[in-house]
């Protein structure tokens, strides 16, 4: 059945059977061959010049569907980050619905990137809202307090046909901090949690890891943990990662592995004459060309 989302003040239907798990992001992978996901993390005060004099909602919708547009050739999905819309406040989040049925216009996943980490009623209302009524495909969840905070989103997504992505191995660099110095370290832990309660749905299961490509050899340590799960691996271009930090993460078939570039993309521009959509399009392209090139592949 066809399920009905309210975004911004429109309400229409997205049919859930078009979508099927993580299998939704293989497929667009494979029909794109490309492993890059573009990452809208929307910032009013880096807007070019001809967006800056518009109210910051309306840049940022400008703004958003102007990428989405321009890069959709070159990534196999989209992640949005939440916090970006909802510091514009209700309006934001219209926004942020707007661009999620956007995205899926174009044939597009999404990823909501809002880590939420909490557990029980809550974190079934977390993952209703973002799954359920925005409609994203999968979801960005914090694992500290233990299954408790994982399985309420599972349980949504495998009712509405989606995926969910826990935080494993992050790309910031106090990371090492937590993540790394115990015995056996907290990567370790959450690695095996993440393996216990995913379910395959297609190619891979539907609880995957967030392993950031500027950690290789932790990345490679999680690999050999993670053998059979989907990475979504932030990092790639502005925090420093590359095609190099990208290939200690793929799985036995050169494959496992969905590449987040934001940055790089989105303000792309203002490292070129051109204007910002063609500048987002020809990083786009050139991101997928390097990770092709790299043997990275769904």
């Amino acid at each position: 059945m066809p399920r009905a989302h309210s975004r911004g003040t429109a309400l229409f239907a997205c049919n859930s059977t078009t979508w099927g798990t993580m299998q939704a992001l293989v497929d667009a992978s494979r029909r794109k061959e490309s492993v890059l996901v573009a990452g809208l993390d929307p910032v009013p005060s880096r807007f070019p010049e001809e967006l800056q004099a518009l109210p910051e909602d309306e840049a940022t919708r400008k703004f958003c569907l102007g990428i989405l547009e321009a890069v959709e050739p070159y990534v196999a999905a989209v992640k949005l980050q939440a916090a970006f819309f909802e510091r514009l406040g209700p309006v934001g989040m219209g926004i942020y619905g707007d661009l999620i049925g956007a995205a899926t216009d174009l044939g597009l996943p999404t990823v909501a990137d809002v880590k939420r980490g909490d557990i029980g009623p809550v974190a079934a209302a977390y993952a209703e809202a973002h799954l359920g009524v925005y409609g994203a495909t999968c979801v960005t969840v914090n694992p500290y307090m233990g299954e408790d905070a994982v399985l309420p989103f599972l349980d949504e997504a495998r009712k509405q046909g989606g995926g969910v992505f826990v935080l494993v191995a992050t790309s910031n660099p106090s990371s090492r901090e937590v993540q790394e110095p115990t015995d056996p370290p907290l990567f370790e832990i959450i690695a095996g949690l993440v393996v216990r309660l995913g379910r395959f749905a297609g190619d891979y299961p539907d609880a995957g890891a967030v392993v950031g490509a500027t950690r290789p050899r932790i990345g490679s340590r999680v690999r050999e943990l993670m053998p059979e799960a989907l990475f979504l691996s932030p990092g790639y271009g502005a925090q420093g990662g590359g095609a190099s930090g990208v290939r200690p993460l793929l799985d036995r078939r050169s494959g496992g592995v969905l590449v987040n570039s934001s940055r790089s993309i989105l303000y792309a521009y203002e490292r070129s004459a051109s204007g910002y959509k063609e500048a987002a399009r020809d990083a786009a392209s050139k991101a997928q060309q390097e990770l092709r090139l790299s043997g990275a592949r769904l």
